[in-house]
């Protein structure tokens, strides 16, 4: 087997294993929200959909981005793995503290919660285990971190289920709740530290060094998440956290793409696409490549789930009836997301990450007059729409800049025609069905594989280079 061949092979089987744990999570994901539909009031369950989606910026938040710069000095830099994770975990632990006692402080005198303790462990628990499983994928070792995201899934479904058992029919807090989520990361990353032995020691330069690469990048995480807030508190402003609940369940019913798709793709892709910029051609045939094979799989994953819709959101929460329109502007804001990702090279390059940041606050801005102008008229529907707005204005705004700092010749034009015949097929065959139960189901997902089968080779045609690849000159990155 040649070389090219074997790295094909490796990168494959990594992709594979990152998208079956991911995928393995996202159905523990989906129980645990049905857990939570029963186990909460609806007004608690509201709070919950508010709170939980801030658990991971508030996590990149209190480490201020030193997460994002491990890929960097291990690939760049050439550090070996534990002393970068020892280093930065130690260095980061005044600032972290102080991170997260002005949380604690604001969660607890501003918004008056009565679990901030449970809280302040989530978060801290979370930034832990985010720091360990980037130090498993930037290094890809894809079976360590496919353990631990599983087992931090499994364990947190498992306590919450002896949680309520143990509650008997009184509805569970909130407190309880995220004292639970909290208790499992800790664990589970307790575990994961003692298997790895991170080196322990002080490096004030290289901490620097890790600021100066990651708070960009954090600054648009943060953006990002008040961004992906904003139709929600927006709805909860108009129509009340019971609304916010209902509309939620479509959020996480989309998060199935992101879960399979997205966050597989972003486990893989900075890893490799330091590895593929030293290539004859910087890469370039590779990052089209790839972002061809994303809008396939977001395209036809996101069909899969909406034509569905009608069997899948009654099992995460039953009686609830699925909102065609809403679903389909939430799985089109995770395809932007993931497209973002994908056509974003320029901009991940050293010194220039800061550039991200303006992506995001133009995206989020888009979403927050959007949402100001439909969510009071349309409530839910107009959140949806607001939220879809605003990823296509993040994926378009972000490949425009990315491209002009590093040109690739992106299908931009075949990507677009794609998504829009893809979307009409599949309304077609969604307004062919006579019923929504499993038999008409399954035609319909034959049907949509067929036609995807037929679109995507399309897409494709002209991918492959028909001459030898020449090196191309570097342009400039700062």
């Amino acid at each position: 087997m040649s070389s090219l061949s074997r790295l094909r092979t490796h990168a494959i089987t990594n992709i594979a294993v990152y998208g079956g744990a991911s995928g393995l999570a996202a159905v523990f994901t989906l129980i645990q929200t049905r857990v939570l539909w029963h186990a909460l009031t609806p007004a608690d369950f509201g709070v919950w959909a508010l709170v939980d989606p801030l658990l991971l910026p508030l996590a990149c938040l209190v480490l201020f981005g030193i997460d994002q710069s491990i890929v960097k000095q291990l690939q760049a830099d050439r550090l070996p793995l534990r002393v970068v994770v020892g280093t930065l975990l130690v260095s980061t632990l005044p600032a972290t503290a102080g991170c997260l006692l002005v949380i604690g402080v604001v969660a607890h005198f501003a918004f008056h919660l009565a679990w901030t303790s449970a809280l302040l462990l989530t978060v801290a628990g979370e930034a832990l285990i985010l720091m360990l499983q980037t130090a498993f994928r930037s290094t890809g070792a894809v079976n360590q971190f496919a353990a631990l995201l599983i087992a931090r899934n499994l364990l947190y479904l498992a306590l919450l289920l002896l949680v309520q058992a143990a509650s008997g029919p009184e509805p569970l807090s909130t407190g309880m709740v995220f004292l639970t989520r909290g208790a499992c990361v800790i664990l589970v990353s307790g575990v994961a530290i003692a298997w790895l032995r991170p080196t322990p020691r002080i490096d004030w330069s290289r901490y620097r060094d890790a600021l100066r690469y990651g708070l960009p990048l954090l600054i648009t995480t943060l953006i990002y998440g008040a961004g992906d807030m904003t139709d929600r508190w927006f709805l909860a402003a108009f129509s009340g956290v019971v609304t916010v609940g209902v509309y939620s369940l479509h959020l996480k019913t989309a998060a199935i793409m992101a879960q399979v798709i997205v966050i597989p793709f972003g486990l893989w892709f900075p890893a490799e696409r330091f590895k593929h910029m030293d290539g004859a051609d910087q890469g370039r045939q590779f990052f089209k490549r790839t972002a061809v094979a994303v809008s396939i799989l977001c395209a036809y994953l996101s069909g899969v789930v909406w034509l569905a819709r009608d069997i899948i959101l009654p099992l995460i929460a039953p009686g609830v009836v699925a909102s065609p329109l809403i679903l389909a502007c939430c799985l089109g804001s995770v395809t932007c997301l993931a497209l973002s990702h994908a056509l974003n090279v320029g901009l991940l390059a050293p010194g220039q990450t800061g550039k991200n940041v303006y992506c995001t606050v133009i995206a989020v801005a888009a979403t927050v007059i959007i949402c100001a102008v439909l969510v009071p008229w349309f409530g839910p529907d107009g959140a949806a729409v607001s939220r879809l707005f605003g990823g296509l204005v993040l994926v378009s705004v972000t490949a425009a800049w990315s491209n002009k700092i590093f040109p690739i010749a992106f299908p931009f034009t075949r990507m677009v025609a794609y998504f829009l015949c893809s979307a009409v097929a599949c309304t077609v065959i969604d307004r062919t069905a006579t019923d929504r139960g499993f038999l008409d189901a399954a035609v319909m997902l034959i049907e949509w594989t067929t036609v995807t089968a037929m679109l995507g080779s399309l897409l494709r045609v002209g991918l492959r280079p028909v001459g030898p690849v020449m090196q191309a000159a570097r342009p400039p990155l700062a």
